[in-house]
């Protein structure tokens, strides 16, 4: 089957404008019977014959879709997981990935020039043995098996090269590749086309269903991802000096921009004025297909059992309704590509204190969230230049005029002068979530203001504002300011050996503490000489951290350099592994928690050690690792609890 072909069977498989599936009750990603809904679909996650749920539904058939459905009505009821089910996957479905080819590393150069100006060795080789992961993770789409008419996968048809983020995540994921992109246009070569081809796939799919799917899934239909294509764009101007792709990209941005402002936007009051912001918001009543298990316990189970093996018992079973809305506000938490976390709860202490589904009270649709509206910011201005770019002055000043718009809500509604720092807004209580727990499990911060027994709230998305420029002149472009802002981001990295994590609050989910999350190092800035440095020591530190924890973690799995040979007791095929995520307790412990195992690869891990090489090169030193031993990783540094669910 050809992949012009493919694009008509895609088409048919999405023929609505948004890509949802409707049906009496049923609103799904898409119509497939076997990825996006029904009965084949809920029988057989829940019957669990993987440990993900995300295997099943990457599974390309390797028969017809209606043999396929004919011999699943066929099973004996209730389906289970025994060999009457694995002998039906193994005959009806391929390996997961199967759409997929690999590229001849051959074929794939490098040209990583700003290495010659990293200052330790150590760190060069390192890195430079980071950049030859690429490769690995290149993939292209080859489709269907051509004798077989009729075989359908979940796959999205992608023209172009890609770079997957790796592990579990077989396809091209929308804000990861934002990342990823800032770290294949410094290893040039050959990842130069194809950080372009990645711009230009994520422009087809705009053209083709109005925004950038969540991944290149058809269960990911949906619902988006934190809208950074207008900043790829943007970084891939600077980097290679060649604007001609704003001939194709412009109008299309601006159409990705007018499905945000379409279908994720709220007017919120204050002062006698209405302010527009975006949320995250997904019309889905069905659990996600690739989580499809996971969705079904939070919302059905009556039970819930703790790491310790304690029952908790819910008062009643949700309605159908309530259940819809549960849905709902799972598929908005993973839009917002941090899924998940207390940020999304009305009662994060369920999860802090593992006495109740940490994910059953999410209110995500509810929750206008800082870093979107930060990044929605970004691009307003970054079209505006796009605009500027090719003579539309008119055009550029109509976008300038919609940041400014967007900066002063952002300021009414966000910002807290008390705490000095941005806030979510939440829409239920009518106020910002500054304060999110009140309870002895909460570790304690030094926080201006804080009343005793409670926690203020701190997360990097906070500082999106001073990343993409959307806090106002007098705030990010003074030193003082700017110090007094980031003076508890200091303070976590007193009190911690890892990078900054994703959250001050322990939770059990993965984008909570002491998963690490890197906030962008801070700008220039006016002010006095002693606070201009100490914003630019501290974006030297967090950077320093973000590299001990790659460093340490990727030594004790086996990696080395001519400095650092490699450890006692790890094996010769290991060659260091990098992780989605880290533990902001230690330099050497990958991440855990949440709904999958820690992933490795890492797409945007790379993507952000690329960068911070290239911006900080000459100021970075060698990490010092300690008396480090070879390490399983993933189960010392899975340290938050895990949830453990009771049997369907």
């Amino acid at each position: 089957m050809k992949v012009n072909a493919l694009w008509s069977s895609a088409l048919a498989i999405v023929p609505a404008a948004l890509a949802l599936y409707e049906n009496g009750s049923v609103i799904a990603p898409c119509d497939s019977p076997i990825y996006c809904y029904g009965d084949l679909l809920r029988e057989i996650e829940l019957a669990r014959p993987f440990e993900d749920s995300k295997t099943f539904v990457d599974l390309p058939t390797k028969r017809p879709l209606d043999e396929v459905l004919e011999a699943f009505s066929q099973l004996e009821r209730p389906i289970q997981n025994n060999t009457a089910l694995t002998e039906f996957l193994q005959e009806y479905f391929g390996e997961a990935g199967g759409e997929l080819e690999e590229l001849d590393r051959e074929t794939l150069e490098t040209q990583p020039d700003f290495l010659e100006n990293v200052n330790s060795s150590t760190v060069a080789d390192f890195v430079r043995q980071v950049i030859d992961i690429w490769p690995d993770l290149t993939r292209k789409y080859a489709g269907a098996s051509d004798d077989c008419d009729g075989c359908v996968n979940s796959f999205i048809p992608i023209n172009r090269t890609f770079v997957v983020a790796g592990g579990r995540f077989r396809e091209p994921y929308y804000w990861d590749s934002f990342w990823v992109i800032e770290g294949l246009l410094r290893t040039k070569g050959s990842f130069t086309q194809i950080s372009e081809n990645i711009i230009e796939n994520f422009l087809d799919f705009v053209e083709q269903f109005g925004f950038v799917p969540n991944g290149a899934r058809v269960y990911y239909l949906n619902r988006s991802q934190p809208p950074l294509l207008a900043q790829m764009v943007r970084v891939y101007i600077e980097q290679t000096q060649n604007a001609t792709i704003l001939e194709r990209a412009l109008p299309l941005l601006e159409k990705e921009y007018d499905f945000w402002v379409n279908n994720r936007t709220v007017e919120i009051e204050r002062g006698g004025r209405n302010y527009t912001l975006n949320n995250y918001n997904v019309s889905n009543t069905q659990p996600r297909p690739e989580s499809y298990r996971e969705d079904w316990i939070t919302a059905n189970n009556a039970s819930y059992y703790n790491e310790e093996g304690e029952v908790f018992e819910a008062p009643r079973n949700l309605t159908e309704e309530e259940r819809a809305t549960l849905y709902s506000n799972l598929a908005s938490g993973a839009e917002s590509g941090l899924d998940y976390s207390v940020r999304w709860a009305t009662n994060p202490e369920d999860a802090v204190t593992d006495t109740f589904f940490p994910l059953r009270s999410l209110n995500t649709a509810n929750i206008i969230p800082v870093e979107l509206n930060a990044i929605l910011y970004g691009n307003e201005l970054a079209i505006a230049e796009f605009h500027r770019r090719v003579g539309n002055f008119s055009a550029a000043k109509e976008w300038a005029n919609r940041a400014a718009e967007r900066q002063e809500a952002m300021t009414a509604i966000f910002w807290d002068e008390e705490h000095y720092s941005y806030f979510d807004y939440n829409l239920t209580s009518g106020e910002k979530n500054v304060y999110i727990l009140e309870d002895e499990t909460s570790r304690e911060t030094d926080t201006e203001g804080a009343p005793a027994g409670q926690q203020v709230w701190l997360s990097p998305t906070q500082f999106y504002p001073f990343w993409t420029g959307a806090a106002p002149e007098d705030l990010k472009n003074n030193a003082s300011a700017v110090r007094r802002a980031y003076a508890r981001i200091e303070e976590e990295l007193d009190a911690k050996a890892g990078s900054i994590s994703a959250s001050n609050i322990i939770s059990g989910q993965q984008w909570d503490e002491p998963n690490g999350l890197l906030n962008s190092p801070l700008e220039n800035q006016d002010g006095s000489d002693e606070d201009y440095v100490w914003t630019q020591e501290l974006a030297l530190r967090i950077a320093q951290r973000y590299l001990d924890s790659t460093f340490c973690t990727w030594r004790s799995t086996g990696g080395s350099t001519p400095e650092f040979p490699k450890l006692e007791g790890t094996e010769e095929s290991q060659n260091g592994t990098m992780f989605e995520k880290y533990n902001d307790n230690s330099t050497n412990a990958a991440g855990g928690g949440g709904e999958y195992a820690v992933v490795e690869g890492f797409g945007w891990t790379n993507g952000v050690l690329i960068w911070i090489a290239d911006v900080f090169g000459q100021q970075l030193k060698t990490p010092e690792c300690g008396n480090i031993t070879a390490a399983d990783v993933e189960s010392e540094g899975d340290k938050k609890k895990r949830v453990t669910f009771s049997t369907i």
